[in-house]
């Protein structure tokens, strides 16, 4: 049985993470660990705040080690999945949300498990989830709507997207979301065309619509425009639309502006293993691998997770 101030350091530790209050919740952790440093709320709590603060690396260990320890814990097994999706393990994220699942039922876990489903591409299983899980939250509108896009159903994907914004129409995300939907579902020489006056008028094409603008050049045979436009905005893009660019010229073979944008970003991408294999891989492509191990290099100390792709990389460029 835990004593009274332990209760209280885990109750004050859950309202700080409740709050977002990550330093607090550092702090009442730090307390709690001494007064009961092994038990299982303890050691949840603990990976909930690791994950909270995005120090994935750290989660990840942590996770695999309290899944080991408290193999009948819905709650870690869930945290675990959450960290495993954040790390793009979308295979180890099913599996934890089954299992979490399994012993205990909960319409979140459900939640996380279509999401999960719908990123390994099992959109008819993901589907029936997400849609019993709407039943407990609007928001789960906005992953519909990426289901439906991984479908090619611009049109379901732009309605579901729609009745999100309807409950949440300040979402600016949601918002970007819709545009760039649009954009999806009108002719190529439209969207070039509105780049063209919005350029004659001073401004540039916004972050939501930039990345299809760009795959659309592609596409028309229109690649040295489209390289003049990325390597002219570059410097100037931040590091969600530099990746989805990325991911558009590595796509479509133009692997040199991918090998920069990927480069330009991997600070806050070092934990996404499709995010590194694909950076590689461009790499591989320009023969400029020694640009990847000099990057990885200079994040060592704190991304120990690379010592082991710079000693594979070093071998096979060798």
């Amino acid at each position: 049985m835990a004593s009274p101030l332990v209760r209280t350091l885990g109750s004050n530790l859950r309202k700080a993470l409740v709050q977002g209050d990550l330093a607090g919740a550092e702090e009442i952790l730090a307390r709690l660990k001494k007064e009961d440093p092994l038990s299982r709320e303890t050691r949840g709590l603990e990976l909930e705040l690791r994950l909270r603060q995005n120090r994935l690396e750290e989660a990840g260990a942590l996770a695999e080690q309290l899944c080991r320890l408290f193999p009948d814990s819905a709650r870690i097994l869930s945290l675990a999945g959450r960290v495993a999706y954040r790390q793009k393990n979308y295979a180890l994220a099913e599996a934890n949300f089954r299992e979490s699942q399994r012993i205990y039922a909960h319409w979140q876990t459900q939640h996380w498990l279509g999401k999960s489903l719908t990123q390994l591409g099992r959109f008819e299983e993901a589907e029936p989830l997400l849609n019993a899980a709407l039943e407990r939250s609007p928001r789960v509108w906005l992953d519909l709507a990426w289901l439906h896009e991984r479908r090619d159903d611009l049109q379901a994907a732009l309605a579901a997207c729609e009745a999100y914004l309807k409950d949440y129409p300040g979402d600016a995300f949601a918002g970007q979301q819709r545009l760039r939907l649009r954009a999806r579902m009108i002719e190529p020489d439209a969207l070039i065309e509105e780049a063209d006056i919005l350029a004659g008028m001073g401004e540039r094409v916004s972050d939501a619509l930039y990345p299809d603008y760009v795959r659309r050049l592609f596409e028309t045979g229109q690649a040295l425009r489209a390289r003049e436009e990325i390597t002219a905005r570059l410097e100037s893009m931040d590091a969600r639309l530099a990746k989805n660019v990325a991911w558009i010229c590595y796509r479509l073979q133009a692997y040199d502006l991918a090998l920069s944008l990927f480069l330009a970003h991997l600070g806050a991408n070092h934990t996404d293993y499709k995010y590194l294999r694909a950076l590689e891989t461009a790499a591989a492509r320009c023969r400029r691998t020694d640009r990847v191990l000099e990057a990885y290099r200079t994040l060592l100390p704190q991304a120990k997770h690379l010592h082991g792709r710079i000693r594979f990389l070093s071998q096979a460029s060798g």
